[in-house]
């Protein structure tokens, strides 16, 4: 038998346990711990419909993440970090300040990750004024 049979013998049955060991190493490269930080664009939320946002300081913040790297990943795919303040109790233009908190990020369960920290600003300052 030449070398070239040799190297196609089986040819199905060493592609599949290339596609198994990659698929072993994902998951246990995956399963360590890792750190991201992610840029997190500020949003608001429950605005009065006779207010309207005229600034927000700054737009971005920036949030370590550290978790496994499946829900890093996860995290990246679904996009990211995005934070938000809550100005439902807000009913007259002016300057108002807000600290973030990890409750103000979307869709994040932070006992599911090791550690989320703010790294820059957490403190956010809005401007309000009436619609015209």
């Amino acid at each position: 038998m030449s070398l070239k049979e040799k190297l196609f013998a089986n040819l199905g049955w060493k592609i599949v346990a290339i596609l198994l060991a990659l698929v072993l190493w994902f998951h246990v490269a995956t399963e360590k711990t890792y750190e991201k930080i992610f840029l997190t664009k500020i949003d608001s939320i429950g605005l009065y419909k006779n207010l309207e946002i005229e600034k927000i300081e700054p737009t971005s913040t920036r949030v370590s993440v550290i978790g496994s790297g499946k829900q890093i990943l996860q995290l990246m795919f679904s996009g990211g970090v995005t934070a938000y303040v809550d100005l439902a109790g807000i009913s007259r233009p002016g300057r108002y300040e807000f600290n973030l908190g990890i409750s103000n990020l979307y869709d994040i369960e932070s006992s599911a990750f090791r550690n989320i920290t703010f790294i820059s600003e957490n403190r956010v300052v809005v401007y309000i004024k009436a619609k015209t």
